[in-house]
């Protein structure tokens, strides 16, 4: 029976310093000295303190990903242009979803609903006992 690997403040490190580099978390977890996926993937459930500090090396490692599409629009080829685009395609939406107040599209919700409800209630008497409308 194997030790279950434990989460320390080296291995958060790791993982941390790899994403903050532009390196997928699927990438890292091969390394044999780090722990599997599935094991990241569970801390990060069980851990909220850990789960921030992965979102928030992703949200850095965007930053490498974006400099990467500047170099790559500097140094494109007539012929790569197409794959180049695709690339830079996913590139601005990785941004926008890790980085959405830098780089997301704005969205502006304004609700300027005012609902008024009024009555009245006719004036009545009772004459002889008939309801009637006092004029």
């Amino acid at each position: 029976m194997t030790k279950a690997l434990e989460l320390t403040s080296q291995i958060t490190d790791q993982i941390c310093q790899q994403l903050m580099n532009g390196i997928p978390l699927t990438r890292i977890c091969q390394s044999k000295e780090l722990p599997s996926l599935a094991t990241v993937h569970r801390w990060i459930a069980k851990h909220p303190d850990f789960a921030k500090q992965i979102l928030q090396a992703r949200r850095v490692g965007t930053q490498y990903y974006l400099d990467k599409m500047i170099d790559e629009l500097e140094t494109v080829s007539a012929k790569d242009v197409g794959i180049v685009k695709e690339k830079l395609h996913h590139y601005r939406w990785l941004a926008s979803k890790l980085l959405p107040s830098l780089y997301g599209d704005k969205q502006e919700v304004v609700q300027d609903t005012k609902v008024t409800i009024t009555w009245q209630q006719p004036d009545m008497k009772v004459v002889d006992g008939e309801i009637v409308k006092d004029l």
